[in-house]
């Protein structure tokens, strides 16, 4: 599969009638100060707007963006002449297409799991030199920075609607109880009362939630009591109920809390639960989602002898995932983890077919509840133009969006959706109705004889498509017709257990549209001696990679992209075929990379080698070359003159001059990979002598010395 840069031209229009909150970047460690960072945050989008300062020396080209505290990035826009790559959940890299000049801004919009997140910023120039870094903190109420000696405002800690309760609902003076609360502001300081008496203080945690065991003092008298709940600006919520007398009559001697149940839980099904806790205490239940948020709670009274049993029917809308359930009897505490597992596929849809330049995109749908979405949408020329990531509700539903440029070209549009190893793809048309090609993709490359291979397809929606098998000898193995449904989509398996071990070949057919597929049957490893080779040995960032070698046939073999620090940026599996050829098309150049020698590994059982290539700086100055290399020409010769990173699809300005007088000049423009060449026919009536070539681009300029005879 091919790669293609991320490029995303969204332009950002904010209303100035919009309420939003806004605070000024303080710079950290800046060295030297050549850049000014402002942010605004509205909504839970936070813009910022990066300039380089009017009496800075350098061009700004990267500005690296890290969120701190356990957050993470969600989605982002860029201003046009930007690349945005999320290198890391926590980790924006943007680069500079066009470097941003002196005196020049730019901006960047960005959406986290977070309201107002705390971040820090670095900016570098052309040399990946560092001109600016700072941090970027929580906003104060009102819209303005703090300043020295001014009071911060307190945020309200208890809002309208918070909610607490005490567990059990009637405790015994003496007795643990457990307090539970839920939609308080985050990390917010709180004091618990019972009537004027203070008994405790806690905190809520990041999401605003709480769960603490609390004493009650013997110094309480029985009845009715408030329990009343305060933050630090005297807001409060209440809970009544009655104070009992402690139970003195027989010793009850303790028993351990525990508690057993299956961790495996299915839709629909009735599980037990049991366990032992301390005679007359009451066991609390807490079960928290995959994001540790509490979603329910659940008691259960122990008898005589320490032990206590209840059924729970799972719910066959629960949403499918990894719980935890924290077990409490007021006093000691136990956790254990459980499973809701099914098979589920990814179900969204475009809201229309069609859409005009201008209008927003919509995708509803549903999948697997608390667990990550992305959503990347490309244009009709295959460039990636959006980037989204989305998190699926508890009730499995998930949605996104996208706003058109009012310059968005006609075609048809593909919207890729994945979820860990799930994958879909949606199709909309811009000005026309939407022509998706058909498309089929097995889900691995090599299987064992056990597998099932799964084959997913898209192509004409309520349609029918060939399914053919070829085996090692060119003839059909197997045959089946696959109905794609009404969204035009649908996932296939079949066995492989008559398989013997080869390549096969899996051909997908639609009227006059054919897709093939290889994939390998029970290979071993142990290729022999292996040869790899890149069809070029220098490479710019973006750049796909084609890799062609030899092994021993019916081998499978692993192979890799390590970067000049040693980091892994791609692995995957291949095979060799009958005459033990293979190649591969799927590894690229990441958008922003870093320049030096990367190294391409194959191996395969103890067998191995590796093959250097070179990355370049798409940031690099222009050079300057001539056909000879002692730059000696006659008056009539004609004189090539070529160079390399003049910037993409750049126009580049060639003058040929003496001292102050300029002989000629040659306009041209350079290639996608930054290489240009013209030819100048020496004049015959110049005169005789030392002469120059400058080579002009956005990345700069570039001389060379000629001698006329």
């Amino acid at each position: 599969m091919s790669k293609v840069l991320l490029k995303s031209v969204i332009l950002l229009a904010l209303l100035l009638s919009s309420i939003f909150t806004s605070y000024t970047v303080q710079q950290v460690n800046a060295s030297p100060s050549f850049v000014t960072v402002t942010s605004t945050n509205t909504g839970g989008m936070t813009i910022l707007s990066v300039s380089n300062n009017a009496n800075s020396t350098s061009d700004l080209v990267s500005f690296i963006l890290q969120i701190n505290g356990g957050g993470s990035f969600k989605s982002f826009k860029l201003d046009n002449g930007w690349a945005g790559m999320k290198t890391s959940p926590t980790t924006i890299a943007f680069s500079a297409i066009d470097p941003l000049k002196p005196g020049n801004s730019v901006s960047f919009q960005i959406k986290t799991d977070q309201q107002t997140p705390n971040m820090t910023w670095s900016a570098s120039d052309t040399n990946n030199i560092e001109i600016g870094s700072g941090d970027i903190g929580t906003p104060t109420s009102g819209g303005t920075p703090t300043s020295g000696g001014t009071p911060q405002q307190t945020v309200r800690g208890i809002l309208d609607m918070s909610t607490f309760r005490i567990i059990p609902s009637t405790p015994a003076i003496g007795g643990h109880v457990r307090v539970v609360g839920f939609s308080f502001s985050s990390s917010t300081n709180l004091d618990l009362y019972i009537g004027n008496d203070k008994i405790d203080s806690f905190s809520s945690n990041g999401d605003g939630n709480f769960i603490t065991t609390v004493v009650i003092p013997n110094s309480e008298q029985a009845g009715s009591v408030n329990f009343v709940l305060k933050d630090q600006q005297g807001n409060q919520k209440s809970f009544s109920t009655n104070l009992k007398v402690s139970q003195h009559g027989n010793v009850i001697q303790s028993v351990p809390l525990t508690v057993n149940f299956d961790p495996i839980f299915h839709r629909g099904e009735t599980k037990i639960v049991s366990g032992t806790a301390t005679p007359g205490t009451t066991v609390t239940f807490t079960i928290f989602d995959i994001k540790g948020n509490p979603i329910t709670t659940l008691t259960a009274q122990p008898d005589n002898n320490g032990n206590y049993s209840f059924k729970r029917i799972i719910p066959i809308d629960e949403p499918f995932g990894k719980y935890s359930v924290t077990v409490s009897d007021g006093k000691d505490q136990v956790s254990k983890n459980f499973s809701i597992v099914t098979t589920h596929n990814i179900s969204v849809l475009t809201s229309a077919q069609r859409y005009e330049a201008g209008q927003t995109v919509v995708i509803n749908g549903t999948s697997i509840s608390n667990q990550i979405v992305t959503f990347s949408f490309a244009d009709p020329t295959g460039n990636q133009i959006y980037s989204k990531d989305a998190n699926v509700t508890s009730a499995g539903t998930i949605s996104a969006s996208y706003k058109l440029e009012d310059s968005a070209i006609q075609g048809t549009y593909s919207v890729i959706v994945t979820q860990g190893n799930d994958l879909t793809t949606l199709y909309f048309g811009v000005g026309q109705d939407p022509a998706p090609p058909m498309t089929a993709k097995l889900d691995k490359l090599s299987y064992s004889v056990s597998d099932k291979p799964v084959i997913s397809v898209t192509g004409p929606s309520s349609s029918t498509v060939n399914l053919i098998i070829i085996a090692p000898d060119d003839t059909q193995k197997f045959a089946d017709i696959i109905d794609l449904g009404q969204n035009g989509q649908t996932t296939y398996s079949f066995n492989l257990t008559s398989y013997t071990p080869g390549i096969y070949t899996a051909v997908v057919s639609h009227a006059s549209e054919k897709i093939q597929n290889s994939f390998a049957v029970g290979l071993a490893t142990g290729s022999g001696t292996i040869l790899l080779n890149t069809v070029k040995d220098t490479y710019v960032p973006g750049d796909g990679i084609i890799i062609i070698g030899t092994a021993n046939p019916n081998t499978i073999l692993q192979i890799s992209l390590t970067d000049p620090n040693g980091i892994n940026i791609k692995s995957l599996i291949t095979f060799t075929d009958k005459t033990g050829h293979f190649s591969s098309f799927d590894f690229s150049i990441p958008a922003i990379a870093t320049p030096g020698t990367w190294k391409l590994d194959a191996s395969s059982g103890v067998n191995h080698v590796s093959s250097n290539i070179t990355v370049k700086s798409t940031k690099q100055a222009i050079t300057i070359h001539l056909d000879k290399a002692n730059a000696i020409y006659t008056r009539g010769d004609y004189m090539t003159i070529s160079g390399t990173d003049a910037g993409t699809t750049a126009s580049v300005s060639i003058k040929i001059g003496n001292n102050s007088t300029v002989v000629d000049t040659l306009p041209t423009t350079s290639t996608n990979k930054g290489d240009y060449q013209t030819i100048w026919q020496v004049p015959r009536s110049v005169n005789p002598g030392t002469y120059t070539a400058e080579a002009s681009s956005v990345t700069g300029k570039a001389i060379i010395s000629i001698t006329i005879q």
